[in-house]
């Protein structure tokens, strides 16, 4: 496959130039300062916008980086330092500036020993993939490729820098990183890149799950992702996230409905997938997803499933799930239960309905408390049963009068407070 791609050097020019103090900063002080990274793929392929972070390398050290940087930028700040980075911005563009790096990595985690080096070629050489090993050295404006990746991202493939094994071993998160790239940049995978990856999928074991999740969601937000996802599979690595995942899982219909449409949000497609989990509330957990987002899908699913199992979607029904879920959970839900194939449309419509013309997350009783316990002369736990049953007369009627909820309550207090058979 070839597709255009454009001389990033001729294309990086009006960055340079809005960066021209900056560049002549660093040249002053005899140091190195190059783009690198996805900036110079995206300017290779003309997909690079004006307000896109810009990342650059220096043989300068971060010391050095602060110094040059002081006179001319409006804000700078270094939580990365430790690393390397130091952040800036200078007009409208936000920067990175970080250290060339020699770094070698721990086998038994993906943390590198950071180790700062002097050369632009060997921190190319250590980066993930050949397609973001590219720079723009602003001295002398010329491209930096040692590892042929324009050539790569010409072909429409994807490869390492180094060997698979290499680089996977350095960071097993870069096979997660190589299937979203794969995905958003219609590549394919170099063979050896794919062997690789099916060899040494087990080595996803050491990265964290908040890490994992983070490249899912990645992925998962693409126009089109399943290429993605086929590679993941096809490798074991799907398999690596969640045990009950693999190939088959890609097949089911409601998945295959929400990763082919571009419009799908990565809500419902992480619902539908989880959803295909055997345990979907102990994969959310250990991928670290926040309580917000575990409570979002797994009450999608309980909605989705109560819907597929022919429940009666009354009005109370509705009140109750908009109730429990929200507004937005409750569409989640039923975006769910409608790429499974069930028919909601008359659950959205009477939602809407039902929320034009009342109060549905936060239903005030038409009776409070004071009002409750002068009416029946109760206090303690049987006002607590009184305000629960009003609750349940709200959701299953709507809004009622004041005269008609005391009736029902008075009614319900005489039944409550009968004596049983056996009292009698």
């Amino acid at each position: 496959m070839r597709r255009p791609v454009v001389d990033p050097v001729l294309a990086a020019a009006p960055i340079v130039e809005r960066l021209a103090p900056l560049v002549a900063a660093f040249a002053a002080a005899e140091f190195e300062l190059a783009l690198v990274g996805g900036i110079v793929r995206d300017l290779a392929l003309g997909v690079a916008g004006a307000s896109d972070d810009v990342d650059a390398t220096t043989d300068a050290r971060p010391d050095d980086i602060k110094r040059i940087v002081a006179p001319l930028a409006d804000a700078v700040w270094a939580q990365g330092e430790r690393f390397g980075t130091i952040g800036l911005r200078i007009g409208s563009d936000d920067l990175e500036i970080t250290t060339h790096r020699a770094e070698v990595y721990d086998p038994a985690s993906r943390k590198p020993v950071v180790a700062f080096g002097d050369d632009l070629v060997t921190d190319l050489a250590r980066r993930d993939f050949t397609i973001n090993a590219m720079a723009i050295d602003t001295r002398t404006a010329s491209l930096v490729d040692p590892h042929d990746g324009l050539a790569d991202l010409a072909a429409g493939r994807l490869r390492t820098p180094l060997s698979p094994a290499t680089s996977f071993g350095d960071d097993p998160l870069r096979m997660l990183r190589a299937a979203r790239f794969l995905a958003r940049f219609d590549l394919e995978a170099d063979p050896t890149l794919t062997v690789a990856m099916r060899s040494m999928a087990d080595r996803l074991d050491i990265v964290s799950g908040e890490r994992i999740r983070d490249e899912l969601d990645k992925l998962l937000a693409l126009r089109d992702p399943r290429a993605g996802l086929r590679l993941l599979a096809s490798t074991g690595l799907l398999t690596g996230i969640e045990g009950t995942w693999d190939e088959t899982t890609l097949a089911a219909p409601a998945l295959v409905t929400v990763l082919g449409d571009p419009s799908t949000s990565v809500g419902l497609r992480r619902a539908v997938l989880f959803g295909l989990a055997e345990m979907p509330g102990a994969v959310l957990e250990r991928l670290r997803h926040a309580g917000a987002t575990r409570r979002s899908v797994l009450g999608a699913l309980a909605l989705a499933a109560e819907l597929a199992d022919g429940a009666s979607t009354d009005d109370a029904f509705i009140r109750r799930w908009r109730r429990r879920l929200g507004r937005a959970d409750l569409e989640l839900g039923l975006d769910l239960a409608a790429a499974h194939g069930t028919d909601v449309a008359w659950v959205r419509s009477r939602h809407d309905e039902l929320a034009s013309g009342e109060e549905l997350d936060r239903p005030v009783p038409p009776l409070d408390g004071g009002v409750v316990m002068d009416l029946l002369g109760v206090s303690g736990p049987d006002v607590g049963a009184a305000m629960a049953e009003l609750e349940r007369l709200r959701l299953e009627r709507g809004v009622v009068s004041v005269d008609e909820a005391t009736e029902v309550l008075r009614r319900w207090w005489s039944a409550r407070s009968e004596p049983t058979d056996r009292e009698q």
